[in-house]
């Protein structure tokens, strides 16, 4: 039987054991339907994956206005998590010179892990021509001081390479162990090496 709304989305799976959905978020909203989805993780592998790239509102709100502030996305990871899904916090894309501070991306861990997310991945930000259309006159009028570093980052490709990935994969390791999973918040430069 066809699900006709995305909505019905997760009743279907919900009824069904095998599939293994995995879906990626900003909402707090995930949480609103907790009985379905925990319906689910017992009848399936069921991944969430939360995106959090910062604590700070303020910067969170510059940088997605249209978002969820990041203490909502918290308290729904925490509703989440306390039904059994397992919940992944994505803190991508790392922001060279914005988001990237050790205090920054250890403290997204560290608000993950006591949410109860199982794990907590970040890799550095990609910018395609069609994304620096966009993404360059938010640093123009935000980050006016590291707009010129930016162009000269990304003028030749739109990934990162040497040193500043490196510096990220050096911060990458057993910072914050959950303690019901052998995982660790790590950081990752997955797709850097291109």
């Amino acid at each position: 039987q066809r699900a006709t709304t995305t909505s019905q989305v997760p009743d279907k799976w919900a009824k069904e054991t095998g599939p293994k959905p995995c879906l990626a978020t900003k909402s707090d909203r995930m949480a609103r339907d907790v009985d379905v989805r925990a319906r689910i993780a017992r009848r399936s592998v069921l991944q969430i994956n939360m995106t959090i790239t910062t604590l700070d509102r303020q910067l969170a709100r510059a940088r997605e206005p249209l978002a969820p502030r990041p203490q909502l996305r918290l308290d729904a990871i925490r509703k989440l998590a306390d039904a059994g899904v397992r919940i992944t916090v994505l803190a991508s894309p790392v922001l060279p010179l914005i988001t990237d501070s050790f205090e920054n991306l250890d403290g997204v861990c560290a608000a993950a892990q006591a949410a109860g997310a199982a794990s907590f991945s970040a890799a550095p930000v990609f910018l395609k021509p069609c994304a620096q259309q966009v993404f360059l006159p938010f640093l123009e009028s935000r980050f006016p001081h590291l707009l010129r570093r930016y162009r000269e980052r990304f003028e030749r490709s739109a990934y990162l390479k040497g040193h500043y990935p490196e510096m990220l994969q050096a911060r990458e390791g057993d910072r914050l162990a959950p303690s019901n999973e052998a995982s660790r918040c790590r950081l990752s430069t997955r797709g850097m090496d291109r």
